[in-house]
């Protein structure tokens, strides 16, 4: 029987092999021992038994399975060679086996579990052991059959490493490799589908796919949330079995997962992608289960890692072919540098040879023939011709001079010849342009051609942006035909249409422009020219503008010497000036120095000027004293001239009056001082005769004030006497007497009041009582005093305050005595209906008080006076009210008080009082 089985190896497929050798083993045993036999497989990585072969037809065969996680003793006593029993009717399925338990007898070898025969009925101890002893040699069949069947999977597999091995040696594109390297896993692997994921940061996106429709794949996977994620985020490789495995992880493939395998691609320890693997296909090989296993896995990754040897290695290659080129340009493009570096040195030779010729030189024309020479020379810059045009800045042109180079109908080639036959004679550049220059004709065919012509800049883009910004314009073709405009009158001068427009620029300005071309050999402008020509137009224009700095300079040293000569005539002019003056000047700087003294301060201190000069400032202290000296060092801060009219200085024989003056030496050209001059002149004689001239003036004033004192005492004593004449005739009438009595009173009233009023004014300055005062209140009090007056002559009062509480350091009593008698002024002058406005404030540290009314004006020609002692506008009155009012806050509190105005509108008086 055995041997028949033997025979199946050679006539059965590898995938019908197992099947038939189990069915046909359990119908053998099944006809020997006379009960049907059912034999189960081991699947160690899903840990069960499963059901494969048995002696009659059932459905549960293949599907029916024993699982150990369920049931771990059973696989306990199996792997311990002993028999154990299931229940069979607990399995829906196992009903057509028409039994009630099974009795599963181990297949063991090598310590390892093959699987297990299933009977019906339990043996007896004999029959056991006839069963173990019949079955062992199908057992090592069933081995053997297992082995055969597991190399023919390893044999397939290696023919398929084996072509893997092919696709890594001979292709070294990426993308064609990546696409065949799957499909090979594909049939490797026998699996439903392949995916190539590329690593993009934490990041998979879908590179390669065979099996699966690519609209049936997600495009981005991301982070732990996939199982392809999470194998690229651990470096790891892992087999998953069983779809419930599946169920936390987001799957891009819209198919049931049944197993699949992750493995990464590691290049040079960077992660390059994963490769997924999804689903084992059945009909391939031995197989007693449907899923990959840790073959399959080991499998995976060894291709992986000889993936990535071989993505590197053509990276590698890449690499290497990349900058093979690389190298092969560099080269050439090395050789180009040389080569344009040679050039460019030869002539930045040439430049610095040319610049020489200029410097060499002081006259302007020979230096622009040097220059021009310089640029067109086969030993200079190799121009073929070369144009010089000035620069006008009144009338905004350029203006051609000199034009160095071969016209149209001349011979180019033999004057070529001929010019380098004579730059050959010289062995030095420099002396060959200094000599050529100056025997250079300014009057050939090309000058000529352009005499009297003018470029307009001005208005023109491209020549105002050369001229004005100091920018090279390289003209090109192009240019010519879209601005067309603008160059056509330079194209027909030039007549080519490249050339370039280098500025000769100096330090501050453009003094003209040079334009060059390559008519006649078409030889194009490079960028190395543009680089050159920049050099040299900072260069050459320097060196012009030397060359006419070095004549401006020439004739300003002639125009200094005579200014020279006139300073010094006016600086001994200002001397006799200062030294002559009748007042005394000194001049002190910033550090307290004396710089100047002149013959006057001289007499005063009895010093001389070389005596003093140099000297500190504090020897003024002897004559002038302390206060002047800070005065001085004050004014540095101040920046403001300060007078001391009338200043005593007091010495041991006599007392002498000054007129001092401080005023800042100003420098306009910094805005800083830079010392002090101190003007002063003795004032002495003219103090003594203002003080007679006041002393007389105030004795006329006494005289003119006692005459106007008898006038006012006079009127009030002659109505006395009148009335007392008639009380003297009415003694017996007392209705008459009572009568003239009241108005002597009144009299005696009044002539009270003229005295006291005149003896107010006429007395000292009185010591004020200084208290803090809050204005306000003491207008609202005096307000108060005059409601009923107000309200008689229905008069509009309004008070406006600045701030609710002024508080000013004052006399409370006289400051009162000033409001009382403005406000009475001002009810007194407005007639019924008409407005009174006060408003109080502070301004610039003064506390200000300002009364208006719209009464009577005081007419122009006594607004003069009204402040003037005895001078009234009034029927009654002395003419002392505002004289007293003003010298109470002029003399005994530093105010002021004076009349805004007087016109039609209305009328202003208003004082003001230091807040300290």
């Amino acid at each position: 029987m055995i041997n028949e089985l033997l025979k199946k190896f050679s006539i059965e497929t590898p995938a019908n092999l197992l099947k038939v050798v189990l069915n046909d083993t359990a119908k053998n045993l099944s006809e020997k021992f006379n009960r049907n036999i059912y034999i189960f497989i081991h699947e160690p990585p899903r840990e069960l038994l499963k059901l494969l072969g048995a002696s009659v037809e059932c459905n549960a065969i293949s599907k029916f399975k024993v699982y150990f996680s369920d049931n771990k003793k059973l696989f306990e006593n199996l792997l311990n060679n002993k028999v154990s029993e299931i229940v069979v009717d607990n399995f829906e399925e196992l009903k057509c086996l028409n039994v009630e338990k099974l009795f599963l007898i181990p297949i063991i070898s090598n310590n390892a579990l093959i699987g297990a025969f299933g009977v019906p009925y339990d043996f007896n101890k004999d029959e056991l052991n006839h069963f173990l002893e019949e079955a062992e040699s199908y057992g090592i069949l069933l081995k053997l059959t297992m082995e055969f069947l597991v190399l023919e999977e390893t044999r397939d597999r290696l023919e398929n490493i084996e072509e893997i091995t092919d696709l890594f040696e001979n292709i070294l594109d990426e993308n064609l490799l990546m696409k065949k390297i799957i499909e090979k896993i594909k049939n490797m692997l026998h699996a439903q589908g392949v995916i190539y994921w590329k690593s993009e940061g934490n990041k998979l996106l879908l590179k390669e796919s065979v099996g699966f429709s690519v609209d049936n794949i997600e495009k981005i996977l991301e982070g732990k949330n996939s199982l392809e994620g999470l194998s690229h985020l651990r470096k790891k490789a892992f087999l998953v079995v069983g779809k419930n495995r599946f169920k936390n992880f987001i799957t891009p493939i819209k198919t049931d997962l049944l197993s699949a395998l992750y493995a990464p691609i590691i290049i040079d320890n960077i992660d390059y992608g994963v490769i997924g693997v999804y689903n084992r296909e059945e009909g391939f090989g031995f197989r007693p289960y449907k899923h990959f296993d840790n073959f399959d896995l080991d499998s995976l990754i060894n291709t992986t890692r000889r993936l990535g040897l071989a993505l590197s290695r053509i990276y590698l290659y890449d690499k290497l072919k990349e900058e093979i080129e690389k190298l092969i340009s560099l080269k050439k493009n090395h050789e180009n540098l040389i080569n344009v570096q040679r050039e460019h040195l030869d002539k930045l030779n040439s430049l610095h040879k040319i610049s020489q010729a200029v410097r060499s030189t002081y006259d302007k024309i020979n230096a622009i023939k040097i220059m021009l020479m310089g640029l067109t020379s086969v030993r200079g810059l190799k121009f073929n011709r070369a144009l010089y045009l000035e620069r006008d800045r009144t009338r905004g042109v350029l203006i051609p001079k000199i034009w160095v180079g071969p016209s149209d109908d001349e011979d180019v080639d033999t004057i070529w010849k001929e010019a380098n036959k004579r730059a050959l004679k010289y062995g030095d550049i420099v002396q060959y342009l200094r000599e050529e220059a100056i025997q250079l004709p300014t009057d050939n065919k090309l000058t000529q051609d352009i005499k009297n012509k003018m470029i307009v800049y001005k208005g023109q883009p491209l020549l105002e942006r050369a001229v004005t910004k100091k920018h090279i314009i390289h003209v090109v073709p192009q240019m010519i035909k879209f601005k067309n405009d603008e160059l056509q009158y330079l194209y027909d001068i030039i007549k080519y249409d490249e050339f370039v427009i280098i500025p000769i620029t100096g330090k501050w300005e453009t003094k003209g422009v040079v334009i060059a071309d390559n008519k006649f050999n078409r030889k194009e402008i490079t960028p190395v020219d543009i680089e050159i020509l920049r050099l040299f137009q900072d260069s050459i224009g320097l060196s012009i503008e030397t060359i006419e700095n070095y004549e401006e300079l020439r004739e300003k040293t002639k125009n200094l010497e005579e200014q020279k000569n006139l300073i010094d005539f006016y600086r001994r002019f200002n001397e006799n000036i200062l030294q002559n003056l009748s007042h005394a000047i000194i001049v002190i700087d910033r550090k307290g120095k004396i710089i100047e003294w002149n013959k006057k301060a001289e007499l005063f201190f009895d010093k001389g000027r070389e005596q003093v000069v140099g000297e500190s400032s504090d020897i003024l202290k002897e004559k002038l004293g302390i206060d002047v000296i800070n005065s001085i060092e004050s004014i540095f801060f101040t920046r403001e001239e300060m007078k001391m009219p009338k200043y005593i200085i007091r010495n041991d024989t006599e007392e002498k009056v000054y007129d001092i003056q401080l005023s800042p030496l100003w420098n306009r050209d910094l805005d800083v001082i830079e010392g002090v001059i101190v003007s002063f002149d003795d004032v002495t004689e003219t103090y003594e005769m203002e003080k007679e001239i006041a002393k007389r003036e105030k004795l006329a004033a006494i005289g003119e004030m006692t005459a106007r004192v008898a006038h006012e005492i006079k009127n009030p004593l002659t109505i006395i006497g009148g009335f007392v004449n008639r009380m003297m005739k009415k003694l017996d009438n007392p209705e008459k007497i009572k009568q003239y009595s009241s108005i002597i009173k009144d009299e005696l009233t009044r002539l009270e009041s003229i005295v006291a009023e005149i003896l107010e004014f006429s007395r000292g300055n009185r010591i004020p009582v200084f208290e803090l005062v809050d204005i306000n209140t003491l207008i609202d009090e005096i307000i108060l005093m005059f409601q009923d007056f107000l309200h008689q002559k229905k008069i509009e009062l309004k008070f406006e305050k600045m701030f609710d509480k002024i508080e000013v350091k004052c006399d409370r009593s006289r400051v009162k005595q000033v409001l009382i008698n403005l406000i009475k002024n001002a009810i007194e002058a407005v007639n019924e209906g008409n407005y009174i406005h006060i408003i109080t404030g502070v301004e610039n540290d003064f506390v200000f008080f300002q009364i208006e009314n719209n009464g009577d004006p005081i007419p122009e020609g006594k607004q003069a006076k009204i402040f003037s002692p005895f001078f009234t506008t009034k029927i009654q009155g002395t003419g002392l009210g505002l004289p007293i009012c003003k010298k109470i806050i002029e003399e005994e509190h530093k105010g002021k008080l004076y009349l805004v105005k007087s016109d039609e509108q209305s009328t202003i008086f208003r004082f003001e009082i230091p807040l300290n």
